[in-house]
C-alpha cells in the first residue's frame, strides 16, 4: 500500500553565512536525496530530551563554582582548609553524583 506523501506545507529558516555554510557541508556528507529528506533524518535519529531538573542543578553548580573559587583564593593565601570548605566540597560531590544518575 503507497504512502500519502505529499508535502504542502513548508518552513522557511534564517541563518548566518557560516550557519548556512555548516548545514550545505552536514548535507553534502550525508546520504539524503535532498535537504528535506536531510532534516527529517535529523529529526527521526535526534531525540529531544527535556530535563527540568537539569535547570536547578546548573544553578546549584554556578552557586559551587563560586564557591570553590573562593576556596581556592584561600588556600592560595595560605589560610588552611577550614570546616566550611569541607561542607562545600561535600556539597559539590553530592551535585557530582546526581548530575551522574541523570544519565
Amino acid at each position: 500500500m503507497a504512502v500519502n506523501r505529499t508535502r504542502n506545507k513548508a518552513i522557511t529558516l534564517r541563518m548566518t553565512a557560516e550557519e548556512l555554510a555548516l548545514f550545505q557541508s552536514q548535507f553534502e556528507k550525508s546520504e539524503a536525496k535532498n535537504q528535506t529528506d536531510f532534516v527529517l533524518q535529523l529529526l527521526d535519529e535526534k531525540p529531544i530530551v527535556v530535563n527540568h531538573e537539569l535547570s536547578e542543578v546548573l544553578a546549584e553548580l554556578k552557586r559551587q563554582g563560586n564557591n570553590l573559587n573562593q576556596i581556592a583564593k584561600q588556600l592560595n593565601q595560605g589560610t588552611p582548609f577550614g570546616e566550611a570548605s569541607k561542607c562545600v566540597m561535600n556539597e559539590c560531590w553530592v551535585t557530582y553524583r546526581k548530575i551522574l544518575e541523570m544519565k
